[in-house]
């Protein structure tokens, strides 16, 4: 069931959508103090593997020592340049690619060639810019505030779910990265709504209709929005799945969807045999950028027969979630062109309130005036 009965207004104004000064009281209201994933613990398995990435305008480069995962900012403190561009190795030592300056483990200076040229040097105020990091199943998180929330507390309640659902018995089968012309917060409220299925996605969810109101429910939190769609255990879906979680080994089934928004840009998707992460980043005013990675069901069993299960179940899912992917960012665009020309200060379904209950935080947290188009008119 819904949380509101009637319609809901715009809380957002389309400059919120475009202006340069907007974007940047969002990154440092909402997006320093977040935990964002960027990699899994398997990109970084042995000691010297490192990944390089942009987040939200830093450059960073994340290496494992020792057993642990660093981030730093990927700029040599020496005369600025990247210390790699590559975007991922494995190198014995981390140094900038320029000149050669290396650093410990901790950020600070470890080796200068022909250091003797800078004397006086300070090294303490010459250490790399270093990011909090933690793990969540096989999941691998930045923080870019060095304060701030722990990862257990930013994700609540569902720590230890997302936990579970990111590891054995579910395997990372599926990874996607995408660019879109559009502001970051377009795609964030497409996934909270389940209005657009039927147009958007013919091929895929549009199957499902207007999932109707008694069979989903919402959960509007003040750092969270839940939907819980019940998918109803005597339905041939659900049958089948069941089905398919006894031949892998899976253990108890819940029967459910469920599709949770970490504000601001973090969500969740979990069912029996499918988990996602995905998380929507700001590469500018209008535009953005995404990245995701699908877990499986792998389940416990190993003979033959629940190993080819296994590899249909991965296959089926990569296909179709590439798919919605593909019809999504669809109608990315255009939302992004007719909110810069739109005269209109738009309405919110009781199905969509998830995009009311995220812009709410968005005003109350980056303290946005309110409206839309003729707001206060």
């Amino acid at each position: 069931m819904f949380v509101h009965k009637e319609r809901l207004e715009y809380v957002l104004r389309p400059e919120d959508y475009a202006s340069p000064d907007v974007l940047r009281r969002e990154i440092e209201t909402l997006f320093l103090g977040a935990w964002h994933p960027v990699a899994l613990t398997g990109d970084l398995a042995a000691d010297g593997d490192f990944i390089t990435l942009d987040l939200v305008g830093r450059p960073l480069l994340l290496r494992r020592h020792a057993g642990a995962i660093h981030a730093y900012l990927n700029v040599c403190s020496h005369r600025h340049c990247m210390l790699t561009e590559a975007p991922r190795g494995n190198a014995p030592r981390l140094a900038c690619q320029y000149h050669g300056w290396e650093y410990k483990p901790d950020g600070r200076i470890d080796k200068v060639p022909d250091g003797g040229c800078f004397k006086p040097f300070d090294r303490e105020n010459a250490a790399l810019a270093t990011f909090p990091v933690a793990t969540c199943g096989e999941l691998v998180f930045v923080r870019l505030s060095a304060e701030g929330t722990d990862l257990r507390g930013w994700l609540g309640d569902w720590y230890d779910r997302v936990a579970a659902a990111f590891a054995p018995p579910y395997r990372c089968n599926w990874r996607y990265a995408a660019d879109f012309a559009c502001n970051w917060k377009i795609p964030v409220e497409n996934t909270v709504e389940t209005y657009h299925l039927p147009l958007v996605h013919p091929t895929t969810l549009g199957g499902f209709g207007l999932i109707p109101e008694e069979a989903q429910k919402h959960w509007l939190e003040d750092r969270f929005t839940t939907l819980v769609f019940d998918l109803g255990r005597d339905s041939e879906p659900v049958r089948k799945q069941r089905q398919v979680v006894g031949w892998l080994g899976g253990g108890t089934t819940s029967d459910q969807y469920v599709h949770h928004h970490v504000f601001p840009n973090l969500v969740f998707t979990t069912s029996d045999l499918f988990n996602y992460c995905q998380v929507y980043l700001p590469t500018g005013p209008t535009t953005s950028r995404t990245l995701a990675w699908m877990f499986s069901l792998d389940g416990t069993k190993r003979n033959p027969f629940a190993r080819v299960i296994a590899g249909m179940v991965a296959r089926h899912g990569v296909k179709a979630n590439a798919a919605i992917q593909r019809e999504d960012s669809s109608v990315f665009a255009a939302q992004q062109k007719g909110i810069a020309a739109t005269p209109f200060r738009g309405c919110i379904g009781t199905r969509e309130e998830r995009i009311w209950c995220f812009h709410d935080y968005l005003r109350r947290a980056c303290g946005a005036p309110q409206g839309g188009p003729g707001a206060g008119a």
